[in-house]
């Protein structure tokens, strides 16, 4: 009975450590951003954020890989590098470009684009696959209030 359990609970720590079963087989998508493939680390939507939103830089991939908002929203951003090697959050478009060390994080505004994608990318690292988008969701509008400045 002892040697069972203990079998049964290397079995469960071998699985655990090897980086968690269902987040690999998502993240091993790929996704097409501005003609450029991409590895695709998940894409999450802050349409309804309030706050700051979270993007990890690991080596050679943002997570999440797309954000999803509405037409002209506002974000702030909060940057990670979670990564062994510097990178950058740059966004050429609206004149965002963020160096991180690893282990440290910075922020960062940036406006979804009225329709459609808005390239990110890592200009360390783009030539790798380090790129990710701010992404209109369809369907999504703003009403012409919400564009309005103080």
């Amino acid at each position: 009975m002892v040697i069972a359990t203990a079998l049964s609970l290397f079995a469960a720590a071998g699985c655990g450590g090897y980086g968690g079963g269902s987040k690999n087989s998502e993240e091993g998508t790929t996704t097409t951003i501005a003609g450029q493939s991409a590895e695709s680390h998940g894409t999450k939507d802050v349409s309804g954020e309030s706050g700051k939103v979270e993007i990890e830089l690991y080596d050679n991939y943002f997570e999440p890989t797309v954000l999803k908002g509405k037409p002209g929203q506002k974000v702030e951003l909060e940057l990670k590098n979670e990564g062994k090697a510097a990178h950058t959050f740059t966004i050429s478009d609206q004149m965002v470009d963020k160096e991180v060390q690893p282990g440290d994080e910075t922020e960062t505004e940036v406006t979804f684009p009225q329709s459609g994608q808005l390239k990110f990318v890592c200009t360390f690292h783009q030539s790798q696959g380090m790129i990710g988008a701010l992404q209109t969701s369809p369907g999504s509008s703003s009403p012409s209030t919400t564009t309005s400045k103080y």
